[in-house]
């Protein structure tokens, strides 16, 4: 039996045995572009306006979205939660004109499991596509900061309904709080082995143990509680090196990868 923080293979199929996307944009060529590039893959749909969209939201429930936030009558980021709740297992990768801090991080709190440009490369999209479905949050390296800068920023007034969440932090073993501050930098597996002098497998059973006591289902809750109860990353002794490629997607992903 699948333990809960494994990736469990889709169950939602059509009849070819393929994974359904769903291609949401107004802009003919857009829509082309990306179905050219995982056509193979997937089983692809399009729409071009906001009422088939939800039509076929509900009906079909793809396993993924590629929704243009400029889609005529969808109302942008701001809507997006009610296109989500018409198929909440539906993973919805927000395709913006020109990336936005602000906006990305309100598609993710909306719901969105990605969020991009629209002239996204092909290769790109299909990595995305693929991420997404098996339980990243597929982002620019850029929008990792500002995400983290908002959660860092909030703040509880009162901490009584955390007292649990509290608890279960002083629970933790010393290297579960290694990984744990590491998280909360952003920091992917295999960084936090390197750090850590460990394996990625023993950073994916910490992981592993992390989600179970604190609760939490996916890396993005796991950051947000973190934050919430005040736990900040600390200096470590050793160096990250710096990334000297272009940009990493996937950077937070919401169960330990394989």
């Amino acid at each position: 039996m699948l333990n809960q923080y494994e990736r469990p293979r889709p169950e939602r199929r059509i009849a070819n045995g393929k994974i359904t996307v769903l291609v949401a944009s107004a802009v003919t060529e857009k829509r082309r572009r990306w179905e050219h590039r995982l056509q193979d893959a997937y089983a692809i749909c399009e729409v071009g306006e906001r009422r088939a969209l939800e039509q076929i939201m509900r009906h079909l429930k793809p396993h993924v979205l590629l929704l243009d936030l400029c889609l005529p009558g969808l109302g942008g980021v701001r809507h997006m939660a009610r296109i989500q709740r018409l198929s909440p297992r539906t993973k919805i990768i927000a395709l913006a004109p020109r990336a936005d801090d602000r906006e990305g991080v309100s598609a993710l709190e909306a719901g969105a499991k990605g969020y991009y440009t629209r002239d996204i490369e092909p290769g790109q999209l299909l990595k995305a596509v693929e991420g997404v479905e098996a339980g990243e949050i597929w982002i620019q390296r850029r929008l990792v900061t500002a995400l983290l800068e908002t959660l860092r920023s909030m703040k509880r007034p009162l901490r009584r309904h955390s007292s649990k969440a509290a608890s279960r932090l002083q629970g933790l073993t010393p290297r579960e709080y290694q990984v744990a501050e590491l998280i909360t930098t952003g920091a992917r597996n295999k960084e936090i082995a390197r750090r850590l002098n460990i394996t990625e497998r023993t950073v994916k059973a910490h992981l592993t143990e992390l989600f179970r006591n604190l609760n939490v289902t996916d890396r993005l809750q796991l950051v947000v509680l973190l934050n919430r109860e005040g736990l900040r990353p600390a200096a470590l002794p050793v160096e990250v090196a710096h990334d000297r490629s272009p940009v990493h997607e996937g950077v937070l992903e919401e169960q330990p990868s394989n």
